[in-house]
């Protein structure tokens, strides 16, 4: 049995620092929160592409990821 002592909490920040990607086949849930507008010109353009909002923002966070961090 471990002891408790003052470097407890140092072990537990450096675990919490390695971050493991989840598995591909179970995607994570994830919320954004966007103003009126932008919330407006999302239903509109998913309107006239017939695609859902889930579509659309993944999509557009690949493009953008791909593009800041390669």
């Amino acid at each position: 049995m471990a002891r408790k002592g003052k470097n407890d909490g140092v072990a537990s920040l450096k675990s919490a620092a390695k971050v493991t990607a989840p598995p591909k086949s179970k995607p994570v849930a994830l919320t954004v929160k966007v103003d009126d507008q932008t919330y407006v010109r999302l239903c509109t353009l998913k309107a006239t592409q017939r695609r859902t909002n889930q579509e659309i923002l993944r999509e557009a966070l690949h493009e953008y990821l791909e593009r800041v961090a390669g």
